[in-house]
């Protein structure tokens, strides 16, 4: 691994093309990079833009594992400095040309090179190319209009801007072969990160797998988008991988890598792609049905969206356990109810302070179990 201090203009002028990964997400707005540089135009320090990771996969051609966001930043700044200055006067419209030649085109088009609808985003801002009135919503088309706006307002001309942006650094850190999982690394990088995408993780994982993994995976997230619970995959995922880790609940954020080391174990114990997918699909199932209250028994259906409207979410685990007893006839109807009374009062108890301790779901189903006659 290569690790240094680089101008990122130079970073974008010897690079041919810079692309993002497919599972980084949407762009969102880093911190207000012409704010910064112009505090630090009068320290006459240079802006220090972060830490950036890529791995290098040609000469001049690199993935952007971490720092994407900053570049696109920096290229929509550059952007909008040629929007504010073109047919001023010739130099300035010779510059622009080579400001777009050395650091917004290469060879294979523009430098960055983004996935799906922000490719199709960024490449009509950049080209000029007419935007809908829905794609003027996206944070990349305000993000630019807001530095022309800046630029304008600070009436900032553009030697005095472009010599600013040639002292934005970062420290940049290189590596060639897939020595570290860029899923892993992105992972650990952006941990602390509400906006990570963890189901992008997981889809693109299981795309490095087999194909048949990325169909499974498709059907299993059909079954959410039916339910009109697209939103609820994420919570899903932290209450199946609870029961597969014995009650640890893992975090928000690093659901990727639970999954992934669940996946990976009973892979290696011998289990079928189908058959984990299957089992996930029933658990899928349960989840579904508890959380819409979808059930044909009156008292059982009651109980649940008692649950529901009490915002019991933490007894999901517990009750997708239960369910499935119930659902395979391991357990009766009325042995589900008096399990379902249970919980409610258990959890009104916790809540209400009642209880002469508060604990975790590690311990909620031995404790429930122990009230149960």
């Amino acid at each position: 691994m290569e690790i240094k201090t680089l101008n990122l203009l130079e970073l974008l002028n010897k690079t041919q093309v810079l692309y993002s990964t497919e599972f980084a997400g949407g762009y969102r707005v880093p911190a207000d990079l012409l704010e910064n540089l112009l505090e630090v135009s009068q320290t006459k320090e240079p802006l220090f833009d972060g830490i950036m990771f890529m791995q290098k996969i040609d000469k001049d051609a690199y993935i952007v594992v971490d720092g994407m966001k900053r570049l696109i930043s920096l290229s929509l700044l550059l952007h909008a400095l040629c929007e504010c200055y073109k047919l001023t006067n010739n130099k300035n419209i010779h510059a622009i040309k080579l400001i777009k030649k050395r650091y917004l085109f290469g060879k294979y088009g523009t430098k960055i090179q983004l996935n799906d609808y922000e490719k199709q985003i960024y490449e009509k801002l950049v080209k000029y190319e007419k935007m809908t009135d829905k794609e003027k919503e996206h944070q990349m088309f305000k993000v630019l209009h807001e530095f022309w706006a800046k630029i304008k307002m600070n009436n900032l001309s553009a030697v005095q801007l472009f010599n600013q942006i040639k002292h934005i650094k970062a420290l940049v850190c290189i590596y060639d072969e897939a020595d570290i999982d860029n899923r892993d690394l992105y992972q650990f990088l952006n941990c602390n990160n509400s906006y990570i995408e963890e189901l992008k993780l997981i889809k693109n994982f299981l795309e490095e797998k087999t194909g048949d993994s990325v169909k499974q995976w498709y059907e299993f997230t059909d079954m959410f988008e039916k339910a009109d619970m697209v939103r609820k995959i994420k919570y899903f995922f932290l209450d199946f991988l609870t029961i597969q880790k014995n009650g640890i609940i893992p975090k928000e954020n690093e659901i990727y890598m639970s999954f992934k080391h669940y996946y990976l174990r009973m892979i290696n114990n011998g289990q079928t792609s189908d058959e984990f997918f299957n089992s996930m699909k029933n658990v899928a199932k349960n989840y579904i049905k508890i959380s819409t209250a979808n059930f044909e028994n009156l008292e059982i259906k009651q109980r649940i969206q008692t649950i529901k409207d009490n915002n019991m979410y933490e007894t999901f685990p517990y009750l997708l356990e239960v369910t499935d007893d119930y659902e395979n006839g391991r357990i009766t109807e009325e042995t589900f109810c008096q399990l379902l009374d249970t919980v409610i009062l258990f959890v009104a108890e916790q809540k209400s302070g009642d209880f002469e301790s508060i604990i975790n779901f590690a311990t909620l189903s031995h404790e429930i179990n122990t009230r149960i006659v």
